[in-house]
């Protein structure tokens, strides 16, 4: 049984850890597709929720990209769901520089990028101890 988690972005004041970039309709996926794979052979994935062509032109998907030494190292996939959630659908990196610490900080600019631009709920998929910790941590209630 999973539970399924969301962050309160009215509830954070994180301010952004990262410079990033935001992208839509790309067309060129495979430097996103390697981060991708490299990032599911780090953590000894044994399955992994496959990434479709189709979402890197969706217009609902944006992908906020980070690049180490002006390489692109890391990205998020955002789905606007609506006006006011968005959901954090996908994070990977190369995990070339553990101590970068992306996904510690790529979250938490995440959360401040999307509250700046209105939305009121960051979705982030079934609940891990480290997602507990974030500001504005919340379960869905039952339906």
């Amino acid at each position: 049984m999973s539970d399924y988690g969301y962050i309160a972005l009215q509830e954070t004041n994180y301010k952004p850890l990262l410079e990033y970039d935001i992208l839509t309709n790309i067309t060129d996926i495979e430097p996103m597709l390697e981060i991708y794979y490299k990032y599911a052979k780090y953590k000894k994935f044994t399955s992994v929720q496959p990434i479709y062509p189709g979402e890197f032109t969706d217009p609902r998907c944006q992908f906020v990209t980070y690049k180490h030494q002006d390489k692109l190292v890391a990205w998020s996939m955002i789905r606007k769901l609506d006006t006011i959630a968005v959901d954090n659908m996908q994070f990977c990196w190369d995990y070339a520089n553990p101590k970068l610490k992306l996904g510690y900080k790529s979250i938490r600019t995440e959360c401040a990028i999307y509250r700046e631009l209105g939305y009121k709920q960051m979705l982030i998929d079934t609940e891990m101890y480290y997602k507990t910790e974030l500001q504005g941590y919340k379960l869905f209630g039952p339906v």
